[in-house]
């Protein structure tokens, strides 16, 4: 039972690894990048020998999470700095984005 949750975990972050691959590339296909054939050829090769390696039992699902991890974090880095990107706001700025209203410079006259 404790193989098939790995396994449908495994199936799980394998998909959303290729969901981050759609929003790095967002015009081709994820089968043509070089990333997404590295983690296709991983996958297969832990598919039967995961239990007969010298390694933990899930270190391939531990290394496709932080896989995973690493491009969500990435691809939310560049959308804050997209949004926070325009530099610093003028003080006339600033006062109106808090409801605020700078006083009028006085008139001679």
């Amino acid at each position: 039972m404790a193989a098939n949750v790995a396994k449908g975990e495994a199936l799980q972050v394998l998909r959303s690894l290729i969901r981050e691959f759609r929003h790095v590339k967002p015009d081709t296909s994820p089968r043509n990048l070089m990333a997404y054939n590295y983690v296709i050829e991983k996958y297969k090769e832990n598919h039967v020998t995961q239990d007969q390696v010298c390694r933990p039992r899930n270190a391939m699902l531990h290394n496709a999470q932080t896989y995973l991890c690493l491009l969500q974090s990435t691809r939310e880095c560049e959308e804050l700095q997209n949004v926070y990107r325009r530099g610093e706001r003028s003080v006339e700025e600033s006062a109106r984005l808090v409801g605020l209203a700078l006083p009028k410079p006085p008139t001679n006259s």
